[in-house]
């Protein structure tokens, strides 16, 4: 078993291989000027990460291929981040579908993803 210590060490060796930064968005609504809102997504926290992506099939959707575009993006133990945001890595920004929780030795928060642009 390990230790609270040694845990905390994993978690520290663990971050410092992340090579790149991200931005977990938060959707906020504002006014459109006319009576009505849009949604914006905001910068919430920013956080070291590294994105792997997944290799899947391409369906067709409409008539047209769709690329297979799921990820999973590690970040920092503890990274506060839920399905009702959104993780913005250089310029892809990605949908979170999933979140890493209750995990005996969590060492990394680990969010399965979706490019959406």
């Amino acid at each position: 078993m390990l230790s609270a210590s040694d845990l905390s060490y994993m978690r520290s060796a663990i971050n410092e291989l992340f090579p790149d930064t991200c931005s977990i968005l938060n959707l906020a609504w504002s006014s459109d000027g006319e009576g009505g809102q849009v949604e914006t997504w905001g910068t919430l926290s920013s956080s070291t990460c590294r994105v792997d992506y997944n290799l899947g099939r391409e369906s067709m959707t409409g008539g047209a291929l769709m690329p297979y575009q799921k990820a999973v993006i590690s970040m920092p133990y503890g990274t506060v981040v839920t399905p009702a945001n959104r993780i913005q890595v250089d310029s892809d920004v990605f949908s979170v579908q999933a979140v890493n929780q209750a995990q005996s030795w969590q060492g990394v928060t680990r969010a399965t993803v979706e490019l959406i642009s």
